[in-house]
């Protein structure tokens, strides 16, 4: 029989619908869960001609956390990410292999499985951190979510779920932080090449510059909410 993509298979749409997770587009399944958005992506690759590889992002978003930081005229990256086999206790990247003419029994095989880790490995993970609470001990502490971000990100939850001071001190740690690592640069670098364009601004001092507008706005945002 044979699949163009894999996500074309009515086995898969099925068993993943069962799960809650609809569809979106070719490649994306997506459910709602405790205001978060959680999505199963299926990213593919055809480097081995007559065959399609695929490996699975479990990935979650909070809509709420990127409308405050946009209200505050700011970017974070408000979703997280990970592949299926970096969820599993041996830590390695997964994928598999789809031959184009596949036998409808092949196809079944390969999703069964794929449903398998994703109920095993991603189900989990997507519910746990679908929880204000554990995504910011996860950030604080950045064993397996990627924490990049988290310096906007975690003051932002922290805000929204009441805890002001943790807020600030986090806010207040990161600004001296920063402002450490452009002094540092400044230091580490010859006067010949600060003098040479006076005009250009380093990139650790532009994000400490990007960071500190965005801790005064929302250290106002903190004093309205008292």
């Amino acid at each position: 029989m044979g699949l163009k993509y894999i996500t074309y298979s009515e086995l898969l749409c099925s068993k993943l619908s069962l799960l809650g997770f609809k569809r979106k587009k070719y490649y994306e399944f997506v459910r709602k869960y405790n205001g978060f958005t959680q999505t199963i992506t299926f990213c593919h690759s055809a480097f081995v001609p007559h065959f399609r590889d695929y490996y699975i992002i479990a990935g979650l978003y909070y809509p709420k956390l990127e409308e405050m930081a946009m209200e505050l005229d700011v970017y974070t990256a408000g979703a997280w990410g990970m592949n299926i086999g970096y969820l599993k206790h041996k830590k390695e990247f997964k994928e598999w292999q789809v031959e184009n003419s596949a036998s409808e029994e092949d196809v079944r095989e390969i999703v069964n499985d794929m449903v398998n880790h994703i109920e095993t490995y991603a189900i989990p993970f997507l519910s746990k951190f679908s929880d204000v609470n554990e995504l910011i001990f996860e950030l604080g502490v950045g064993n397996l979510i990627n924490p990049h971000h988290a310096d906007y990100n975690l003051p932002l939850l922290y805000v929204m779920t009441g805890e002001k001071e943790q807020a600030i001190s986090c806010l207040n740690r990161e600004l001296e932080r920063k402002k450490m690592i452009v002094k540092t640069s400044k230091r580490d670098c010859p006067i010949e090449a600060r003098n040479d364009n006076n005009s250009f601004i380093p990139p650790v001092e532009r994000e400490y510059n990007e960071y500190k507008e965005f801790a005064e706005k929302l250290m106002k945002r903190i004093e309205q909410y008292n």
